[in-house]
């Protein structure tokens, strides 16, 4: 794997990034021998970065403002979701803008537009995403109000955190 330049806006956190962004390069299936309409991987481990950290983003200031980072967040799977929504949505706003059709002679061809595909993906995901983040994003909002010792009766009636 290539040494994982990120900048100085993200914390010392290279381990578990590195561990996470490999994360979603296994969910994704995202590998060179797997690719095989493309020349290696399709998303950069900086594009898997920059996904993770939306991710956070998204979660952080959605509802019930918190301050999670990759390091203490809640939940890997609703984290891991987010960050494929925002690595698809990246593919499909690419797919979407080299589409190409052209015919000549009377004869039409034209580069496969997978977009259709990745807006379905991202609808069934993003579904299941937002609903899970608003329920802890709930749980989380009750438990802080009771001072963290207590638990909501949320993680009882939905299981623990909403079924995760």
């Amino acid at each position: 794997m290539d040494d994982l330049t990120l900048g100085p806006s993200i914390p010392s956190t290279n381990l578990p990034l590195t561990q996470f962004i490999q994360t979603v390069r296994l969910y994704l299936r995202d590998y060179a021998d797997l690719n095989r309409l493309i020349k290696g991987e399709e998303h950069s481990d900086r594009m898997i970065a920059w996904a993770i950290l939306d991710a956070i983003d998204d979660f952080n200031k959605t509802g019930h403002l918190t301050s999670y980072t990759l390091t203490n967040f809640p939940s890997p799977s609703l984290l891991l979701r987010g960050t494929v929504i925002n690595l698809l949505e990246s593919v499909g706003l690419l797919q979407t803008r080299n589409h190409l059709t052209f015919s000549d002679g009377g004869i039409q061809v034209g580069v496969s537009d997978k977009t259709p595909l990745i807006q379905a993906w991202i609808q069934l995901l993003q579904n299941k995403y937002e609903e899970k983040k608003m329920k802890l994003k709930i749980v989380l909002n009750i438990e802080g109000a009771w001072g963290g010792g207590l638990h909501s009766e949320y993680v009882w009636t939905n299981g623990f955190y909403g079924g995760w």
